[in-house]
């Protein structure tokens, strides 16, 4: 099946809409979620405040829309890497690599993730994106099954534990408290989880 060509109409829509997420997460980068206004938004995207209004009826959406927008363009990046990858441990490094380093191109979406998030009107949002992660990790440990180089067992728990861990080691690097990088912080967390699956390597 065929995938029709968007638009002229929708190229431009598409494109005004993204100008308008990247001037407001400046925007809450800088000033803060609480203090940025909608005016302040169309302001820094050059558009008129109703023009403003058509795309996000709030503050709150146009976090909603950044943090998807963040979250599709992180996935698009996994699969492209993950393409020809075999091998649980070698899968497993890509996905933690790219969810490591990602955030680093994208300090204003993560450090209102970690924030905003976490209150009451985003938590349903944030819990659904965190489900997704620990998906794509348990997905890597029953192909590992399928492959015959782990032991079945119940991955979820430990999907949420590697996801917990991803947290901590992206906001220990946000927050200063940690000079590593994307890639040393990788393999700490490999050597964690690679035994805790039961993967056999060879001697």
């Amino acid at each position: 099946m065929s995938v029709r060509p968007k638009s002229r109409r929708q190229v431009l829509t598409d494109f005004r809409r993204s100008e308008i997420l990247d001037a407001a997460l400046k925007l809450f980068g800088k000033k803060g979620f609480a203090e940025t206004r909608m005016d302040d938004v169309a302001e820094k995207a050059k558009v008129a405040k109703g023009t403003l209004y058509l795309y996000f009826s709030s503050k709150e959406e146009i976090y909603e829309a950044a943090v998807l927008q963040a979250i599709e363009e992180q996935r698009e990046r996994i699969r492209e890497a993950l393409e020809g990858v075999t091998g649980t441990a070698n899968r497993l490094r890509v996905l933690l690599q790219i969810r490591m380093s990602f955030w680093e191109t994208q300090p204003n979406v993560y450090r209102m993730l970690v924030t905003l998030g976490r209150e009451r009107s985003h938590r349903k949002q944030t819990h659904t994106l965190l489900q997704a992660t620990v998906r794509e990790l348990v997905g890597i440990f029953e192909d590992g099954v399928n492959a015959g180089e782990i032991p079945a067992r119940d991955f979820e728990p430990i999907g949420w534990a590697v996801m917990d861990m991803l947290r901590g080691m992206n906001e220990r690097r946000l927050y200063g408290e940690a000079d590593s990088t994307p890639e040393q912080d990788t393999a700490i967390l490999l050597s964690l989880v690679l035994p805790a699956i039961g993967l056999r390597t060879q001697a």
